[in-house]
């Protein structure tokens, strides 16, 4: 599969969604999530900025509702592919969030899965020098559940 047709997947299982009104989770007002807030609405969620989000100690993601994080994820998937080694690590902390993977359906499931089946493919030195590797496979495993998608093993022998 192409990047391209990842992107067609990616669009086709999150495109639709509504830009939301609030983008960071709950109501606080400190002034950190009004910061990330104010961050956030200056997105276009189809051409995310790598420098807004880069940087683990200070990410804007980790404020966003499951709501915003599916309306992100067009951007969000194109930062990956486009920069897996400076934004990998982060994509998959943030994909695999148990509160987020409960908010999947199995359509964006099934589209995360071929992404990330792409980065083991064709980014797989960038997986390595993130150390990820697991992560993304354990990710892969609870999104294929969602999906629905039955993982043959091969046989021991």
């Amino acid at each position: 599969m192409t990047r391209d047709q990842i992107m067609t997947h990616i669009q086709k299982a999150f495109g639709h969604l509504r830009r939301p009104k609030q983008f960071i989770r709950g109501t606080c007002s400190c002034d950190e999530c009004r910061e990330h807030e104010a961050v956030m609405q200056t997105f276009n969620r189809d051409s995310l900025p790598l420098h807004e989000l880069d940087k683990p100690s200070w990410d804007p993601i980790c404020f966003a509702s499951n709501k915003a994080f599916a309306y992100l994820m067009p951007g969000l998937a194109g930062l990956v592919l486009d920069h897996a080694d400076a934004y990998v690590s982060q994509f998959i902390f943030h994909t695999g969030q148990p509160e987020r993977m409960a908010a999947y359906t199995p359509a964006q499931a099934r589209a995360l899965i071929h992404l990330l089946e792409f980065l083991v493919l064709h980014e797989a030195s960038a997986l390595d020098r993130n150390m990820v590797v697991d992560n993304l496979y354990g990710t892969r495993a609870e999104l294929e559940q969602i999906a629905g998608v039955i993982t043959v093993e091969p046989e021991q022998p």
